[in-house]
């Protein structure tokens, strides 16, 4: 008997694929977030589908990352047609898992010298309900993203968890601006034999170092912001050690774990020299409650409406002062703090930005400093993880 759960999938009437359709529906909300809706191009609003030996390929694309991947499926006859996204993710979500889901492919007409019947138009029925969602030639279809004929690819593995905490530490450091382009995303490289994380925009900068060996091979390839956040977004959840297997090459970078794909184009440009930025040994030194801290910045931003906040550090206490439209606040909390006294300002946002990427379980921190105009080294709770906060004028 057909599973409940099951999604049929008809070509010309006849059936064409068997799918699951919990994992239709999972596979589609991933693949859809490349799908904006917002592009110049009505294709690439639309996710490719295409019968292949034992199943059907999904792919998605918006020119700058491209998913795929595949589901298995009982396939009787070839196909292809690019769906809508957005529309077919919102009829999958709206069966339960006990009501069939019957996707019906129909092709205008059936071409006898094609290799594969292209589907026009696509019937989906939902219970006693039936939806068509029109259907885009496949022939549209950008090309795909791959490595350059001739480029040197590295490739390696690394544990979903470790690189989910590479980039999960680092991206939101990355900058913005576009005239800075080379800023816009996580530099992946070799530093001292082992894989580093970089991202900086100028008034912070997070290091994240690993285990990950690299050999003899020299990485270095700076990955879009957008990229960096749909493979954390892919590799959220995964706290195992299940295997990531990245390729590098000149201008693009792919990441396979389980059944996905993920290609980027890479940023082409020459990351800064970051490390003379780092401050060398900082005499001043606080050890502190990242939670505490990050609860007590964000309660004066708040009732302030600061923009900048003021810590002053002496013996065993840290004076925090913020003042803006709202009015002005001061707090007090212990520290263990080691040196002469020091008061110095940061911007309040790169602040919590930096304690939650380095203590993000609220536990200690530590910021060593040098003066109230030197930048200062932070870290935390995290492993391998270290930023450099610029100061602000007093």
């Amino acid at each position: 008997m057909q599973s409940d759960n099951i999604v049929q999938l008809f070509t010309s009437g006849n059936p064409s694929a068997l799918i699951e359709r919990t994992e239709l529906t999972e596979c589609t909300a991933l693949l859809a977030k490349l799908c904006s809706g917002k592009q110049s191009m009505p294709i690439l609003n639309h996710i490719r589908f295409a019968s292949e030996q034992g199943g059907v390929a999904l792919t998605a694309t918006n020119l700058d990352i491209q998913a795929e991947t595949s589901i298995a499926a009982d396939v009787d006859a070839r196909f292809s047609a690019a769906l809508p996204a957005a529309a077919l993710l919102k009829l999958m979500k709206k069966g339960t898992t006990s009501t069939t889901t019957i996707l019906e492919l129909l092709a205008d007409e059936a071409d006898p010298d094609a290799d594969r019947i292209v589907a026009s138009k696509c019937a989906i029925q939902l219970a006693s309900t039936r939806f068509v969602l029109d259907a885009m030639p496949t022939d549209d279809f950008p090309d795909l993203i791959r490595h350059a004929e001739g480029d040197k690819v590295h490739r390696f593995s690394i544990g979903s968890a470790i690189l989910w905490n590479a980039i999960d530490g680092t991206v939101d450091a990355a900058s913005t601006e576009p005239t800075r382009y080379y800023l816009n995303g996580v530099y992946i490289h070799t530093h001292n034999s082992h894989l580093r994380f970089v991202s900086t925009d100028g008034h912070r900068l997070y290091i994240q170092e690993t285990n990950i060996q690299t050999g003899k091979h020299e990485i270095g390839a700076i990955l879009p912001t957008e990229a960096a956040k749909f493979v954390a977004n892919l590799l959220d959840g995964y706290a195992g050690a299940d295997p990531v297997k990245v390729e590098i090459s000149k201008g693009v970078a792919v990441f396979i774990f389980r059944d996905v794909a993920v290609t980027a184009k890479l940023i082409d440009g020459t990351f800064p020299d970051y490390q003379r930025v780092i401050p060398a040994e900082p005499d001043k030194t606080a050890t502190i409650a990242g939670g505490d801290l990050s609860a007590r910045v964000a309660s004066l931003v708040e009732c302030t409406g600061a923009t900048t906040v003021h810590l002053k550090f002496g013996g065993e206490q840290l004076v925090i002062n913020a003042s803006g439209a709202s009015g002005a606040g001061t707090t007090g909390m212990d520290c263990d703090y080691r040196g002469e006294e020091l008061e110095i300002a940061f911007d309040a946002g790169y602040l919590r930005s930096a304690i939650e990427a380095a203590s993000p379980d609220g536990r200690n921190m530590r910021i060593r400093m040098a003066d109230a105009l030197s930048p200062a080294i932070v870290t935390g709770s995290i492993g391998g993880w270290s930023g450099v906060l610029m100061p602000t004028k007093a």
